[in-house]
């Protein structure tokens, strides 16, 4: 039998005409929405306690500049103690490269591998508390550069795994002159379930990918193949090693990020949180920082 192509086309304009004809305007009227307190907190090795809080909002609310920091909780009491019974009050400082430009910070206390971290938020009449621990810092062998073109590099670490237990590691980037500070690279979260006490090779990627509860916008758009870091690039690598836990809360967050964009993601799933009372994440971590540039020597 002979199709005829250019009727079944005519046909198919002819529907899409009938469904715009058709279609109305709906207004989708908001449900009743409890308002959450969100932390997006860490602790790391030799650094100082740094928390971000802010309240959720609706789905449907409309979102600029001034009700992103009409969401910012700049009043709350937040308190960090340790497992030696070390405890301080943070205090709010101002950081130009986070939006709203405010953030809770030790002065005192910084990070030590192998030590737990406790968190209490008092805000209003609200008490939300987390945990996390900062592990040993991990076993990197090396983190260099790979030339894949005239202008363009590739950079691959490795790890030498301790065997006999589980480790998880979280990679972060910074590259010089277009981030203003670090955040997740390409497939940031690995744990060693296939490399248990073995060396293994990854490449880090280059993301525009923002952090892990997607507050912040990061823009570094650029004539790049996704992976690939420009030749004259300086890209400051992160390697982290972080707890069980931790490693949950990141990897729901960034798979939630990743599907958001999807029209079969579930609607109704709940985002990974290791916070009691709210949502959002405290996270330890142990980390070996590198700085990757090509040499024309």
């Amino acid at each position: 039998m002979k199709i005829n192509y250019r009727n079944i086309k005519r046909l198919s304009y002819l529907l899409i005409f009938l469904c715009l004809a058709c279609s109305k305007e709906i207004d989708i009227e908001q449900v009743h929405y409890q308002q959450q307190l969100v932390v997006d907190g860490w602790i790391e090795n030799g650094q100082k306690a740094k928390v971000l809080l802010t309240m959720s909002s609706p789905f449907l609310n409309d979102y600029d500049s001034a009700s992103i920091r009409n969401t910012f909780v700049n009043y709350a009491k937040v308190t960090v103690s340790n497992d030696l019974g070390e405890s301080e009050i943070l205090t709010l400082k101002r950081q130009d490269d986070f939006f709203p430009p405010f953030m809770y910070q030790s002065i005192v206390m910084r990070g030590e591998p192998g030590r737990q971290y406790y968190l209490e938020v008092k805000y209003r009449n609200k008490i939300v508390t987390a945990s996390t621990s900062i592990p040993e810092l991990p076993n990197i062998n090396q983190v260099e550069l790979q030339t894949v073109s005239d202008t363009s590099m590739v950079i691959n670490a490795n790890i030498d795994d301790p065997g006999g237990q589980s480790n998880y590691y979280y990679t972060q980037i910074r590259t010089k002159h277009f981030d203003t500070r670090y955040h997740p690279s390409g497939n940031p979260l690995l744990n060693d379930r296939l490399f248990d006490g073995k060396s293994h090779s990854y490449q880090v990627k280059r993301s525009n990918q923002p952090d892990p509860l997607n507050i912040y916008s990061i823009d570094s758009d650029r004539n790049l193949k996704h992976d690939e870091f420009a030749m004259n690039d300086t890209v400051l690598v992160k390697i982290s090693q972080i707890d069980k836990a931790a490693f949950e809360v990141l990897n729901g967050i960034y798979i939630d990020h990743l599907s958001s964009g999807s029209p079969f993601s579930l609607v109704d799933q709940k985002t990974a949180t290791n916070i009691i009372g709210g949502i959002g994440q405290w996270t330890g971590l142990a980390s070996k920082n590198y700085l990757i540039y090509h040499s024309n020597e």
